[in-house]
């Protein structure tokens, strides 16, 4: 039986803290250059606001595809990303591993966050900080915004662009 597979190590792993390689390693880097500096956490708990289970899958096919996991998959976590990456989160930032277009830390990691808010040097708005899904269950994640992020130009872009798509600012 998989328990909590937080903290699950495949063969060869170490620590983070060690500097040693982990097989999620290479999946770290984002479309906009940057990389997620959290672990990639798989879902194993339900989120009765979106309706899923484990894998973050609805919860009708939760058990489904943790025994696909268990046995045509042996366990192997990679090979469980490389079927379904939507299964596991990064701790980060609290996205989907599936979400690759940037890591939204809001101020926690190495480089400057990427989001529209901290570009406007803005918090993230309320209803956006507070928004319960699978993959912000249980971190403590920063609202922003990140002082290293502001920028001038692409604060205008973001807010014309949030603007016109009817997005919250």
């Amino acid at each position: 039986m998989i328990s909590a597979v937080i903290g699950m190590m495949e063969e060869g792993d170490q620590d983070i803290g060690s500097g040693s390689p982990k097989w999620y390693d290479k999946y770290r880097k984002c479309q906009d250059g940057h990389k997620h500096g959290g672990d990639l956490e798989l879902i194993t708990w339900k989120c009765p606001k979106d309706g899923t289970g484990w894998g973050a899958v609805v919860e009708e096919e939760a058990d489904d595809l943790k025994r696909r996991f268990e046995t045509e998959m042996g366990g192997n976590l990679e090979r469980l990303y490389e079927e379904w990456n939507d299964a596991f989160r990064w701790t980060c930032c609290g996205t989907s591993a599936g979400m690759d277009y940037g890591c939204d830390h809001h101020g926690s990691g190495m480089h400057p966050c990427s989001c529209d808010f901290c570009r406007m040097g803005k918090p993230l708005p309320k209803s956006i900080y507070e928004e319960q899904s699978a993959e912000r269950m249980g971190l403590n994640l920063r609202r922003g915004p990140d002082p290293r992020s502001f920028n001038r130009a692409l604060a205008a872009l973001a807010a014309t662009g949030r603007t016109i798509s009817g997005l919250e600012m």
